[in-house]
């Protein structure tokens, strides 16, 4: 098969399209051909070798799948000719083996068939943003009629937790550029922040939120407990701004009860979750954003293209 790989850690060019052996699966996996997986920023960290516990062998990067099912057992509920889609968990850490390939094997109880009115880049561009966006939100125990502020709603995981925090009966509030705005607010956000020109300590300093959902970290987190209520919820997705002290400080101080609670995680691959991503497509509550597509021989334009560029969605 066709898949990209890396040998060292380096810029885009590194990765490089080979001739790889086929992946064989193990009982209670299905084998998939993949019609179309996504770039995510944790991609190309891996690639740059930003992440310490991430080995330089030989590795296909990517974690998101959407493609057709080739074998499976003879017990599965999914079958040969499904159309599915999932997260690998095999995207991170030590293993060599990911998504940007013309075949994975997964776990069949980690996926969802592909609603019809979905297409395949559409599923592809969902998983990992969706699945980070509902643990997110799960963590900050987030229930109808609730005050959400997510930051960064036209990205990948923000553009994901607005629809499903708004789907989930939330009333949503979200940051972005000025050119992103009107996108966040088809999402269905119901008050969009332009964060160059506005703070949201200074908005909504009288109206606090009962959960945050905080992808960006730096001033972003100081300004955001600066507006949640002191017995509510913090949800921090990973990433390098992130203060870890002051996190160990905050986490502490939740659990004593002197403070609001602080969640972190990273993102776990789940089939329970994976089926509401396809009950909220196939509803209409949840639509995909696809900022460009590339042909997987153009991983490392992709790559640059993510790196460079800021693109709403995926």
């Amino acid at each position: 098969m066709k898949a990209v790989i890396y040998k060292n850690f380096g810029p885009p060019d590194v990765l490089k399209l080979v001739n790889h052996p086929l992946p064989q699966r193990s009982a209670g996996e299905v084998l998939v051909k993949i019609r179309s997986t996504s770039v995510n920023p944790v991609d190309y960290k891996i690639r740059r070798g930003s992440i310490p516990v991430i080995s330089k062998k030989e590795k296909i990067l990517g974690g998101d799948l959407a493609g057709v099912i080739e074998s499976a057992d003879a017990d599965s509920q999914m079958i040969k000719g499904d159309r599915v889609f999932g997260l690998s968990p095999d995207f991170t850490f030590t293993s060599k083996w990911g998504t940007y390939a013309e075949y994975a094997t997964i776990k069949s109880n980690l996926l969802a068939r592909i609603p019809d009115n979905t297409s395949f880049d559409e599923a592809a561009s969902l998983p990992l943003v969706c699945l980070t966006a509902m643990q997110a939100l799960e963590s900050a125990q987030v229930k109808p009629g609730q005050r959400v502020l997510i930051h960064g709603g036209s990205g990948g995981v923000g553009s994901a937790a607005v629809q499903i925090a708004k789907a989930w009966g939330a009333h949503v509030t979200s940051t972005c550029s000025s050119k992103n705005m009107q996108l966040v607010k088809e999402l269905g956000a119901d008050e969009v922040i332009d964060y160059r020109e506005q703070s949201v300590d200074q908005v909504f300093k009288d109206n606090p939120f009962d959960a945050v959902v905080d992808q960006i970290g730096g001033a972003t987190t100081t300004q955001s407990l600066a507006v949640l209520k002191k017995n509510g919820h913090i949800s921090f997705v990973l990433n390098e701004n992130l203060n870890y002290a002051k996190l160990t400080a905050g986490l502490a101080l939740g659990t004593l009860g002197l403070g609001p609670k602080y969640h972190l995680g990273f993102v776990k691959a789940d089939g329970r979750m994976m089926q509401e991503v396809a009950r909220l497509l196939s509803t209409g509550k949840l639509k995909a954003v696809v900022a460009k597509t590339f042909p997987l021989e153009e991983a490392a334009a992709a790559h640059e293209y993510l790196e460079t560029g800021h693109p709403s969605g995926k």
